[in-house]
């Protein structure tokens, strides 16, 4: 009898390891088998057995069940989940964990576990009075719950508890010597930093605990990047919401929208996110501005030690240079942190306190203008806001981070910048509110740091979201707006009837003149949209006549008359409208 054969395997003794498959993966393997791809293929391409994957598929309920229990989609492990005020508590949890997380606030066990009894306390409270079940937070506990949602360590990243000044010295050293040798100039040093806004969240005074309760997305947030160069110059805001078609985007194009519109359901930055950004956002707009502004497309960008911020970024593109902040120093020395961000949330403040003041006036109550106010008004806002960020503002809070950059940053103060919105623009607008509001009550809202959810805040949160973005996300955008030859027409008419009105009016015929050249450049963009339609519309209709006009017969003799080519016998359709609708808006020779 021959011997046996050898074992093939690579190393002699040691065990094959089994591959963890996450619920995520899982997912996408029963997506790719129900869009008609077969197992033999799938196992292929993932490496995987042809008995592993169709184990996922037999197992395709709980996979799915799963999931919409709100299992972590990288957990390798379905549990079964206790019912009642744990498995509510341990959901609560994770959404508190990874919101301390994406504020890169520092974690511990103690911490956790405090967290974990504080929200099975307020749920036990609300729960039926028979149960009777105790939870200590034991270590045991949580070992099993970092299991069952993926949390293998809980990592303390980011900005640390106490700044290093002498750290912050030492970058500040290095970061110059890169500029100096690599002669980075000022409209090529980057910066950017993300920023949670809470867009209907406003002084508690503002309202009352049971309007508080009526006004949906009250504690509604999004995810902001925002960030520019040492010029002053400031790029497009990107935003992170929780939906990716809100009601409120109903006949609205995303790509018209004021900024770069992005979602996910926690609507954070990921690392996705995040390249998405720097490809397809940064990349292109730091390009058109070196572009235009005749300089070598060369960039240095500094960022700070963020969880969404991938480490490989500073590989993907060979004209941008990378440069990270290290840990401890962020709060010290992050250019946008130092007034750019807080100056933007106090303009945001204003624009909304300037509307609501509006709305008050013209017959609505405070609670019916926070009712109306939508995800749609809150990003015309913050577009508003940002774009009232200053210069100067934007080119001083470089000034911790660069040894030097010319005289720029003299004469600027960012807590000067910052009270004088407050006080001189917020505070009487909250006065025309009849607004007991302070000072203290704006700078609450404008700082920087995000303030911790509470418990009964997350559970607001969470009902709300669980009602409102399914049906949200699955509106399907109308047709988008169009131009027609009619509206604009009667657009120019209604224009000029205005400006006519105005005419008749005004005693100053230089401030009319005036008003009146600035009107009409403003419409040239749309005269120029009215002559295309008009075009189109003739060619068309030129092409329809030449179809249906039948070509003689060769035996028949036609004794036509030529046409004229003299164009004052021409038709007034056949030609060019220049000044279509025309907007007669000058002086009627009134005598002022």
């Amino acid at each position: 009898m021959s011997a046996k054969r050898p074992s093939a395997s690579p190393a002699s003794g040691e065990k094959k390891r089994r591959k963890a498959i996450t619920l995520e993966m899982k997912l996408k393997i029963i997506a790719q088998h129900e869009g008609g791809k077969p197992v033999m293929v799938i196992s292929r391409e993932l490496g995987l057995s042809q008995s592993t994957i169709s184990t996922i598929l037999k197992d395709k309920k709980r996979i799915s069940d799963a999931v919409k229990s709100s299992a972590s989609i990288k957990s390798t492990v379905i549990t079964k989940k206790r019912a009642g005020p744990i498995d509510d508590m341990e959901k609560l949890l994770v959404e508190w964990i990874e919101e301390q997380v994406q504020n890169r606030i520092p974690l511990s066990l103690l911490m956790i576990q405090a967290k974990a009894r504080s929200l099975f306390n307020m749920l036990k409270e609300h729960a039926d009075p028979t149960y009777t079940q105790m939870f200590t937070a034991s270590h045991g506990w949580f070992q099993r719950f970092k299991k069952r949602h993926n949390f293998h360590t809980v990592k303390v990243t980011g900005e640390a508890v106490c700044a290093d000044i002498e750290c912050a010295e030492a970058f500040k050293e290095e970061l110059h010597r890169i500029i100096v040798e690599q002669k980075y100039l000022p409209e090529q040093i980057f910066n950017v930093d993300e920023t949670s806004l809470f867009w209907k969240r406003m002084p508690e005074c503002t309202y009352t605990d049971q309007e508080s309760k009526a006004i949906p997305g009250l504690r509604d947030h999004v995810t902001l990047l925002l960030g520019g160069n040492v010029a002053g110059f400031k790029l497009k805001p990107f935003l992170i919401y929780h939906s990716e078609n809100p009601r409120a985007f109903k006949n609205v194009s995303k790509h018209t929208l004021p900024v770069h519109y992005r979602h996910n359901k926690k609507a954070w930055m990921t690392s996705a996110l995040f390249e998405d950004w720097f490809l397809n956002c940064f990349i292109p707009q730091a390009k058109e501005y070196c572009r235009q502004n005749n300089i070598a497309f060369k960039i240095l960008l500094i960022l700070d030690d963020a969880p969404g911020h991938p480490r490989h970024i500073g590989t993907m593109h060979p004209d941008v240079k990378v440069v990270y902040l290290p840990l401890n120093i962020t709060t010290l020395i992050q250019p946008m942190d130092q007034g750019a961000i807080a100056a933007f949330k106090a303009q945001y403040l204003r624009q909304t306190f300037a509307q609501a003041v509006e709305a008050t006036e013209s017959g609505q109550t405070l609670l019916e203008f926070w009712k109306g106010f939508n995800i749609l008004n809150a990003i015309q806002n913050i577009a508003a806001a940002w774009e009232e960020v200053t210069e100067q503002c934007m080119n001083f809070v470089w000034k911790k981070v660069l040894k030097t950059c010319g005289n720029t940053f003299n004469g600027f103060n960012k807590d000067c910048a910052v009270d004088e919105i407050v006080t001189n623009k917020i505070l009487m607008l909250g006065k025309q509110l009849e607004l007991d509001i302070n000072e203290e009550d704006i700078h609450e809202i404008v700082s920087i740091k995000t303030e911790e959810i509470s418990g009964e805040e997350l559970i607001e949160l969470q009902e709300e979201r669980s009602k409102n973005v399914e049906p949200e996300e699955e509106v399907i955008p109308n047709p988008l707006k169009q131009f027609t030859t009619k509206k604009l027409a009667e657009a120019f008419a209604t224009i000029g009837k205005g400006m006519r009105m105005l005419e008749a009016m005004d005693g100053n015929y230089e401030r009319f003149a005036r008003a009146d050249r600035q009107v009409q450049d403003a419409l040239v963009c749309y005269r120029e949209i009215y002559n295309e339609k008009k075009k189109q519309t003739v060619c068309s209709q030129f092409d329809s006549i030449m179809k249906n006009t039948k070509p003689a017969k060769s035996s028949t003799k036609v004794n036509a008359p030529m046409p004229s080519t003299n164009y004052s016998q021409a038709s007034p359709e056949g030609r060019e409208i220049d000044n279509p609708g025309t907007i007669a808006f000058t002086s009627s020779n009134n005598t002022f």
